[in-house]
């Protein structure tokens, strides 16, 4: 009986300890369940009855300086399709209902897998054909081409079936550590197969009714949603132009009205509504199970080019979202944030009357026969650019650039290149003001000091390095001795060979540099948005090359009356005419309004800007200035100018430029120049400059005769708009 006792303790003692071991395992699932995996679990499990809906947000407005609209988000509405539509699943599970239900359910159980497919797919070609007639009415009822449809739907289903495959990557490692092998991981739908995504974005209330019906019609797989759209307004703008003010064998006593399509839309720039893959990959909306609210996905709008593509970041905003109960109610609300807003220091009306007067139908982008262009035929279009700065704070006011657009003949014409920002050429004579004031500041040229114009640089050589004026055409004359102020009015190459030799080649190199021909400008249009467009300027390498070859005397010379290795674009021209202007005080040149820059004093003397000026002034006011007056021929001329109230300094500038082609066919045209002009304007009483207008004209030819009439009719548009006093056209 003892023995009996005891054998009961112990099953007791057992049946305790198993009842604890028991206990405690429960104890344990308790804590894991409601602790550890707890928040998971019950997210998981309330992600169950709530559903979660995404809120479009909108890209900010772009307003030039004088807040008028350029681009804003405007209502619309947006048509979203269901998951299984647009893989084409519900095509195949209606097929098989189709297939079940022409058998009947019993026999449908008792038949094998195989047989029941060869049911399906008897009924299946019928539901693609169904299927294909949908997305057809969709892209007719979108106005959208059928494979641009198809481009969106393939983004979706690769961004949908990407984040699957990590989702169910992540719950199977899950799945392993908890259950081992033992028990199979099916991989579930995850939320995206099971919402609808959007397929067409910018629809009008009209389109949104049609699809409204579309939706009734197809058992509500098509959803409308409210969205926006990109709308540019001031993009379409008639100008008038006088033509009274005009050269004199294109003068006429009326004006023209020019039709505009596309005013500053190289500098606006516009968006895409197809994301592409890269888009998704370097900001995806989910990531890892994440939701990006700023993220890309299908439907949204990205900048394509210009602004709109540069300060992509600040105008595109970040979406809402909404969690609700499946009962209705409203769980969790994260507003909408809309882009920021970017005011940039365009005006658009001084825009639209510069491109005005570029444009075909005006004819000073053409080759005239007064040009005297040899090269070229009359009538051939000319391409080329304008920058207007204000010299206060360098901001931009106006910048165009034509042809705006590639035309089928232009054959080396570079779609969408703005060559005013972009846009790099060898900048002649305009160089010349800016050497004049640092050969003054290092000391190697007093202001009064005269130097002797003999034609021809080197004693023994007359046919290379010469003055512009010691030429056959000319009768080889010369300048004699010039001061400062004259030599820069005149433009005398002698004057300026004699600076850059006395600067030295790397002395000559760092003060154009310091006026801005390799500083970055335009970073907001340029391609690589970090730097923006540099200016080019020989390399250490090309110095000792040339050094070695015994070339580095004659490239001094060359660079000093800007040819050579130097290239800059128009913008880079105005900012570093502002900056003599200021006195010598950089200030990189500006598109965005409120940008903080930092300004470099270069510490230019004071009176080699005095003279620098003075000659500036004078290359326009004197008779012999050579931008005072477009010279037909002997005693044959009229004023450049013609613009009253105003007081003026400009230089002309002549450069080499690479072969022309007329079109595909044609044989390369050598021995062509392009124009240049550079004029800064004030009111008549002003002693300083306010603005600068540059003007560059590819394969012109005379920088005077070709530039210096577009720069006189910009002059009149900043006077239209204002900018300046007197009377305008």
């Amino acid at each position: 009986m003892f023995s009996n006792l005891i054998l009961f303790y112990r099953r007791l003692i057992v049946l305790i300890a198993t009842f604890i071991v028991v206990l405690l395992v429960l104890v344990f699932q308790l804590w894991r369940l409601t602790l550890s995996e707890g928040e998971a679990r019950y997210e998981k499990a309330m992600g169950r009855l709530h559903s979660t809906s995404y809120l479009p947000t909108w890209r900010g407005r772009i307003t030039d300086r004088k807040n008028r609209v350029l681009a804003e988000d405007v209502a619309s509405y947006a048509v979203s399709v269901d998951w299984d539509v647009i893989t084409g699943d519900r095509a195949i599970r209606y097929a098989r209902e189709d297939a079940k239900t022409s058998i009947g359910s019993e026999r449908w159980k008792s038949i094998s897998p195989d047989d029941r497919q060869a049911f399906v797919d008897a009924y299946l070609p019928a539901r693609l054909s169904e299927l294909n007639d949908f997305w057809a009415l969709v892209s007719k009822a979108g106005n959208l081409p059928r494979e641009e449809l198809e481009r969106t739907l393939d983004i979706i289903r690769e961004e949908v079936e990407h984040t699957a495959h990590v989702v169910w990557a992540r719950q199977e490692e899950v799945h392993k550590k908890r259950y081992g092998d033992s028990v199979e991981f099916i991989a579930r739908p995850i939320k995206e197969q099971r919402e609808p995504h959007v397929v067409l974005t910018r629809v009008s209330d009209e389109t949104a009714i049609v699809f409204e019906l579309l939706g009734q019609q197809f058992d509500n797989v098509v959803h409308v949603e409210h969205s926006r759209q990109r709308e540019y307004k001031n993009r379409i703008q008639n100008v008038v132009v006088s033509r009274a003010t005009l050269p004199r064998e294109m003068r006429r006593n009326n004006s023209i009205e020019v039709s505009l399509d596309d005013v500053a839309e190289l500098i606006v720039g516009d968006v895409r509504k197809d994301v592409w893959e890269e888009d998704i990959k370097n900001n995806p909306f989910r990531s890892n199970g994440e939701v990006n609210l700023s993220g890309y996905r299908a439907g949204d709008e990205v900048g394509k080019s210009g602004l709109e593509q540069s300060l992509e970041n600040s105008l595109r905003g970040l979406r809402g979202r909404v969690v609700r109960h499946r009962n209705g109610d409203e769980l969790v609300r994260v507003p909408v944030q809309g882009g920021k807003d970017v005011q940039i220091t365009l005006d658009i009306k001084l825009q639209a009357r510069v491109e005005g007067v570029l444009s075909p139908e005006l004819g000073l982008m053409k080759v005239q026969e007064w040009h005297r262009n040899t090269h070229l035929p009359v009538d051939t279009p000319l391409r080329g650019a304008v920058v207007v700065l204000d010299i206060e704070t360098s901001e931009v006011l106006a910048m165009a650039s034509t042809p705006a657009l590639r035309d089928e003949e232009d054959v080396d014409g570079y779609p969408w290149l703005n060559r005013a920002a972009e846009g790099l050429y060898p900048p002649g004579s305009i160089i010349k003001p800016l050497v004049l004031a640092a050969a003054i500041t290092e000391s190697e040229l007093k202001p009064d000091e005269s130097i002797e114009c003999v034609g021809h640089f080197f004693k023994d050589v007359k046919d290379a390095a010469r003055c512009w004026i010691y030429r056959p055409v000319y009768k080889n004359r010369t300048h004699g001795y010039l001061k400062s102020v004259e030599a820069i009015a005149r433009s005398c190459n002698i004057f300026f060979y004699e600076l850059g030799t006395r600067m030295g080649f790397e002395k000559l190199l760092e003060w154009l540099q310091r006026f801005g021909m390799s500083q970055p400008v335009a970073s907001q249009l340029s391609s690589n948005t970090s730097t923006g467009t540099l200016g080019h300027v020989p390399s250490e390498e090309e110095i000792e090359s040339l050094r070695a070859q015994g070339a580095l005397a004659f490239e001094t010379i060359s660079i000093s009356i800007g040819q050579g290795a130097l290239t800059w674009s128009p913008l880079h021209a105005a900012a570093a005419y502002a900056t003599l202007a200021r006195g010598g005080v950089w200030i990189p040149p500006s598109l965005v309004v409120g940008l903080q820059h930092e300004e470099t004093d270069l510490h230019l003397n004071k009176d080699g800007v005095t003279v620098a000026l003075e000659g500036l002034h004078d290359s326009i006011s004197k008779k012999y200035g050579t931008g005072s007056r477009i010279r037909y021929g002997a005693d044959n001329s009229e004023p450049t100018f013609t613009i009253q109230g105003v007081r003026l300094w400009g230089k002309t500038g002549t450069a080499e430029a690479p072969p022309y082609r007329l079109n595909k066919e044609s044989e390369p045209i050598s021995g062509l120049d392009h124009s240049w002009f550079l004029v800064m304007a004030s009111d008549v009483g002003g002693s300083e400059p306010k603005v600068v207008v540059a003007v560059l004209v590819e394969h012109g030819g005379s920088g005077g005769r070709v530039a210096g009439p577009i720069a006189n009719q910009i002059l009149y548009s900043l006077q239209s708009e204002g900018y300046l006093e007197g009377e305008s056209q």
